[in-house]
């Protein structure tokens, strides 16, 4: 027998386990995934979202406005849409494929979330993919798809109606045409300006980074001429499709002038919520001493393809946090922020944990058990005794951001187990402020009534047919307003004014059965709500009485 026969039933078996294994990666991640997707109303960014959504399937273009609903989360006027009402504040890929399933399904919460579970499945399917190209490596490729699928804060990410799971799909994709372009394989300048504007159009805040630090690994990497060649003119093409839209944006415009303690602040954070909640320390510490080791045969070593995988993904890693902290692009810095590169932190888990398995197996799957159900290992140092009560905010008195950091830390050191958590989600409904309100002013409200709201205005324009005024943006909204409903949401700015207009007019105060919490339900670790919160506050909202 040849050796062509012999190999090739082994070549078939190999990809009919490969199938077999993506086959039930996508079956758990549709159940992890779809699973009362739409139990918890839109929170106030996801409303936001199929609000401009709906306005680009009415108009065709993504409008802050219809006539009757106003987004507007900004304080001022016309820093998120333009003069025309444009909305230029984010990239419009989001916009259109909520609008695409709005036209199929209707305006409903599935509907916006569904295309982002959607591209969820299609990013485990991806990070599978780019880690068997670029290293041969099956167990690699199946560990980290697996981390992916239970990594807690990554379902809940995709589970939103929002950008994340749009910019982490393409990601992956301009990573993996990255990697066609160091090679003669064909069609790898159109992948790769594809994939770099579709990446573009997911989330302008993941572009930048990712373009500058594949121009960093480019420059830094031994390449032949072709190759070279093929970059140049992608490079070129990228640049003539997006720099247009990037100046129509005006992406240059959302950064603030530079703050050594914000920027100082963010970098600690980005640290903190990478070591606390993806990628333990303990695991950055070996991955270290793996990477001294590279290339040699002394105990934990990283490949050449290890190698180059792991530098690849901390250039680009180290490029979002330090772009996004030193533009100081936000007052805060949130998880969701860096959402996009947990598919390429986990891939370079699962080389530190592979290399482990090749000398003590035991000792490896027991850091999977522990890295999947629990965050014991992820504590570390933040949960020591006196490491953990470090006061962070004292290293820059008078800095948010360090009070900000403080917080983070100290959430890092708590044990928990989201996993066990995110089981309970799923089990059980949820309710919040935006359900109440929606459901009691769908029975008790008239059509077109106006509605006074300080905050989280925005579901209740997406869920309800009522005007809705005030909001972050004072939309609307004066002393001498008499809004036939008022809700006083007690974490929303401007409480005094409402005070007034309650005192000046004829109003009933009435209790609802559901928590006043600062949002219906963020994904962000930390402040997420897994189950109905009991000891809140109760929602108060005013009816206006006939005089």
């Amino acid at each position: 027998m040849s050796r062509w026969q012999v190999l090739k039933p082994a070549a078939a078996i190999g990809r009919s386990a490969d199938s077999l294994f993506l086959a039930l990666v996508l079956l758990f991640g549709a159940g992890l995934l779809f699973c009362r997707l739409d139990d918890a109303y839109l929170w106030q960014d996801e409303a936001e979202t199929a609000l401009v959504a709906g306005h680009l399937l009415t108009f065709g273009l993504p409008l802050s406005s219809d006539g009757i609903t106003w987004v507007q989360q900004a304080g001022d006027s016309f820093v998120e849409f333009t003069a025309d009402y444009v909305w230029t504040y984010h990239s419009w890929l989001q916009y259109v494929v909520v609008a695409a399933s709005f036209a199929v399904l209707g305006a409903t919460t599935f509907a916006a979330r569904l295309p982002f579970v959607l591209a969820g499945l299609a990013t485990l399917v991806m990070t599978y993919r780019i880690v068997v190209q670029w290293l041969s490596d099956t167990r690699a490729a199946r560990l980290a798809t697996v981390l992916l699928l239970f990594c807690v804060p990554f379902l809940l990410s995709v589970r939103q109606c929002r950008y994340y799971a749009l910019a982490t799909l393409t990601l992956l994709l301009t990573l993996d045409a990255y990697r066609w372009m160091q090679s003669p394989k064909p069609w790898g300048l159109p992948y790769f300006v594809l994939s770099a504007t579709l990446l573009y159009h997911s989330h302008y805040g993941a572009f930048f980074p990712t373009m500058a630090a594949l121009g960093l690994h480019w420059l830094c990497s031994r390449r032949e001429a072709g190759a070279s060649r093929r970059m140049r003119s992608a490079a070129a093409l990228v640049a003539a499709l997006v720099l247009p839209w990037a100046a129509f944006m005006r992406v240059t415009s959302r950064g603030q002038a530079f703050r050594p303690d914000r920027f100082l602040a963010h970098i600690g954070q980005y640290a903190v919520y990478t070591t606390g909640w993806i990628f333990p320390l303990a695991m950055l510490i070996l991955l270290s001493v793996a990477w001294i080791r590279r290339g040699t045969r002394e105990g934990l070593a990283l490949s050449r393809s290890q190698a180059s995988f792991c530098q690849l993904a901390a250039v680009v890693a180290i490029a979002h946090f330090a772009i996004l902290s030193f533009s100081a692009a936000f007052d805060w810095v949130f998880f969701r922020y860096m959402v996009h590169l947990i598919p390429l932190l986990l891939c370079t888990l699962a080389i530190v944990i592979v290399l482990i398995s090749e000398r003590a197996p035991v000792l490896a799957f027991t850091l999977v058990s522990v890295i999947v159900v629990s965050n014991a290992l992820g504590m570390f140092p933040y949960g020591l005794p006196g490491i953990g009560s470090v006061d962070v905010a004292g290293l820059w008195p008078g800095s948010g951001g360090f009070e900000a950091m403080q917080d983070v830390w100290i959430k890092a050191g708590r044990f928990r187990s989201d996993l066990w958590m995110y089981a309970q989600e799923l089990s059980h409904s949820y309710m919040g402020p935006n359900e109440g309100l929606v459901a009691y002013l769908g029975a008790k409200a008239q059509p077109a009534q106006t509605v006074a709201v300080n905050y989280e205005d925005l579901p209740l324009m997406f869920y309800s047919d009522l005007r809705v005024v005030g909001g972050l943006g004072l939309h609307d909204l004066h002393a001498q307003s008499r809004p036939d409903w008022l809700i006083d949401r007690k974490h929303g700015p401007y409480r005094d004014l409402l005070a007034d207009i309650v005192a000046e007019g004829r109003y009933e105060r009435i209790e609802l059965p559901y928590p006043d919490i600062r949002w219906e339900n963020r994904p962000e670790p930390g402040v997420h709500h897994y189950l109905t919160v009991k000891d809140a506050e109760p929602v108060v909202l005013y009816r206006r009485l006939e005089d």
